[in-house]
């Protein structure tokens, strides 16, 4: 998998604050780096056992990585330093990953080993674990297993019917639907992570993401309210 560095975006101070409080993703440790996401309880509509969130993501990795794994070993073999990748760097998106990765301290490369997710890992978290792709969601198990390695269709229809309180970007949730009808086409896989990548400089100082709303019990089996 590309980018397994989950904890990336805590280098954003967005994210270390509490307004709102889905945005308190992280906090620092003693040698500022980020320390574990900090979950929190899910919403529940009605009786049932409480439970935590997690970093859901709605566009599965396995899919983003279609994309992402070949790029990441093209460019851990072809860049053994910062100017290698900026030569590198051929489009707008890996160019908004970069600029990102640089205005909020996030280690992007570590140029002295050859392992290609050490190596260049950090630059490809920052597209994996971007809050915009990810819902503070009840993990699989209490979801009767949805989404599971697809895209996650119920956290879609909620956004969608919820857009102005979840603040949703209208160019990424018409992306996300466009790549539903076709979730293994790498132009469409590519025109997501460009989108998804188009609200990083944004973030530098206003969080988006990390979707939290209402869930409720069917059985026990919970889904968006």
């Amino acid at each position: 998998m590309a980018g397994e560095d989950s904890r990336i975006h805590g280098y954003n101070a967005v994210y270390r604050t509490q307004q709102p409080v889905k945005f308190h993703s992280f906090e620092l440790d003693s040698k500022n780096k980020p320390k574990n996401f900090i979950y929190q309880k899910v919403t529940i509509d009605g009786p049932g056992a409480s439970v935590n969130d997690h970093q859901g993501h709605i566009v599965p990795q396995n899919t983003l990585n279609l994309v992402l794994n070949p790029l990441m070993k093209d460019m851990a073999k072809n860049c053994n330093n910062t100017s290698q990748v900026e030569n590198f760097i051929k489009n707008s998106w890996m160019q908004s990953v970069y600029d990102y990765g640089k205005k909020i301290g996030a280690p992007m490369f570590i140029f002295g080993d050859d392992d290609p997710e050490t190596k260049v890992g950090g630059f490809f978290s920052i597209v994996t674990w971007n809050p915009v792709n990810i819902c503070r969601a009840p993990e699989d198990k209490n979801r009767g297993g949805v989404p599971g390695e697809t895209i996650d269709t119920q956290v879609e229809q909620y956004l969608a019917n919820h857009q102005a309180d979840q603040g949703v970007n209208a160019a990424w949730l018409s992306s996300l639907q466009a790549l539903m009808k076709d979730s293994k086409n790498v132009d469409k896989i590519k025109d997501y992570i460009a989108t998804c990548s188009d609200t990083l400089s944004g973030q530098v100082n206003k969080g988006i993401g990390y979707y939290a709303f209402p869930w409720k019990y069917t059985g026990k089996v919970l889904s968006p309210k």
